[in-house]
């Protein structure tokens, strides 16, 4: 092929690039629609803009390296930006988005996908050109180069004029919503708001640091709800049972009496009504398919299945294997102890406003047929949230953050509920039982008024890790195995 050919087909490219993208996002989504971009959009657009400009520079001084290069990393640049837009909408809901549709998404989107087209333009083009076509010289665009260049030009003052109605000279720097575009001057908006401060880290607002009970205050007295008075202990126990790794919650099958008991190295115990001997157990494979992060919940859910919950709110079904079966089937979910237990499903339970908070909870309700965990708090957004999962599908039915019962204050005017740190949660009827790492604190949820209704306070082990219920006796655990029994309170 022709490097003419060649030129032709790049031109042709930014011929395409100009009066598409560039040149409709602005006569005909800004001028006609009143479209305006916002700060991200704006960097979208620059972006195609200095593609074109590279690509023009091509046309007249042949492919040098350094334009290629150059049209390599602004495109990267695009694409990044075209990802990291996306990014913020791709998770709602069906149709949902910001700004316009085109064919069915929206302009951001779009732009990741022109991106990438120019990538891999500049591939082919590279690829058909012959060796010593690189070198650049000076040459006659031709008809069909000069008349990109002047509609380059249309097109870059069009955007040039719009960016100046919308964002305005420096320091204003556009907005994060912007305005309507008017040709009317009186009304634009100039604004300062996106030099706000904001935290800066590579993960964004997904800077979001792991569960730690390291440093948290465990006396009760400090809380954030006032009149808070201790629960009479009626005895003292011990896990006494052989377990790799620290406690991470408790669970208790009615019927049987029996407790489940997860660790801090991925291992699933199921103990008998003593606390004091392993009737069978596995180590959970934690990186196989869906990453489990550290196991911080367990809850039955019929009398041989339960569900395991990882910090990151993902999790595994686990039901209690009948016969020995092939330990090599079962080797992918599981690092030890491949006859005790079968894995059903593993996947994620998915929030909306515990999303950017991890759990360390998990209880199942028989009366609505439904799995609960309550969030615990970050640096970030410092929320307790409880989120209610139906058990036929695992889909979320209902999330709330619970407001103060009648008869409960708090301690002062910036003291809140979002300072407890649940690690344990049992269900019993409509009421939801909470243990909290931070001011040793039990709670007391009513699931129907979503509201905290009691608080007591624990002169047991601190910084408890477990919670669980059986007949009218509660039984909180530490990390370290010591469990201390105190009767089901009053809600």
């Amino acid at each position: 092929m022709k490097n003419d050919s060649l030129y032709t087909v790049l031109a042709l490219a930014i011929l395409a690039l100009v009066v598409g993208p560039i040149g409709i996002a602005v006569f005909v989504l800004g001028f006609v629609h009143g479209d305006s971009p916002c700060v991200l959009c704006w960097a979208q657009r620059t972006g195609m803009i200095l593609i074109a400009l590279t690509g023009l520079f091509i046309l007249r001084f042949g492919p040098r390296p350094r334009y290629v290069g150059l049209a390599v990393l602004i495109s990267v640049h695009g694409l990044y930006m075209g990802a990291r837009h996306s990014a913020l909408h791709l998770g709602r809901d069906i149709g949902q988005g910001f700004s316009i549709e085109i064919l069915g998404a929206h302009t951001y989107t779009w732009s990741a996908f022109i991106f990438w087209c120019a990538l891999a333009l500049m591939g082919v083009l590279l690829l058909l050109m012959k060796d010593d076509g690189a070198r650049g010289a000076v040459r006659d665009p031709g008809r069909l180069g000069r008349g990109t260049m002047i509609l380059f030009l249309v097109a870059v003052a069009a955007n040039a004029f719009q960016a100046f109605a919308a964002v305005g000279p420096p320091p204003f720097m556009g907005q994060g919503d912007p305005i309507r575009f008017s040709f009317n001057p009186r009304h634009w908006v100039w604004s300062l708001e996106e030099w706000s401060p904001a935290p800066i880290s590579w993960r964004g607002r997904y800077a979001i640091e792991k569960p730690d009970l390291e440093g948290l205050g465990t006396d009760w007295r400090q809380g954030p709800v006032a009149g808070v008075q201790p629960l009479p202990v009626k005895r003292g126990l011990r896990v006494s049972a052989a377990l790799n790794g620290g406690i991470t919650d408790l669970a208790t099958e009615p019927a049987s009496g029996q407790f489940l008991v997860t660790t801090d190295a991925h291992g699933v115990y199921l103990l008998d009504g003593d606390l004091g001997r392993v009737l069978r157990h596995t180590v959970v494979d934690p990186g196989f398919s869906v990453d489990l992060g550290q196991l911080t919940g367990v809850t039955f859910v019929t009398p041989r299945t339960f569900l395991v919950l990882g910090h990151n709110k993902s999790f595994v079904l686990l039901e209690e294997a009948q016969g020995s079966g092939d330990p090599s089937d079962r080797y992918r979910y599981f690092l030890e102890s491949f006859d005790a237990f079968d894995e059903l499903r593993r996947s994620r339970l998915a929030t909306v406003r515990a999303r950017m908070n991890y759990v360390m909870s998990v209880g199942y309700g028989g009366d609505t047929d439904s799995l609960y965990t309550v969030t615990v708090p970050n640096r970030r957004y410092p929320a307790l949230v409880i989120s209610r999962f139906a058990r036929g599908d695992l889909k979320l039915s209902e999330e709330y953050r619970p407001r103060l019962g009648a008869g409960l204050a708090l301690t002062g005017e910036e003291r809140s509920l979002d300072e407890y740190y649940v690690t344990g949660v049992a269900i019993d009827g409509e009421h939801l039982y909470a243990v909290s790492a931070a001011y040793s604190t039990l709670l007391v949820f009513d699931l129907r008024r979503r509201e905290l209704t009691a608080a007591h306070g624990l002169e047991g082990p601190e910084q408890p890790t477990g919670l669980a219920l059986r007949s009218d006796e509660l039984y909180v655990v530490n990390g370290d195995g010591d469990v201390l029994v105190v009767e089901k309170p009053a809600p």
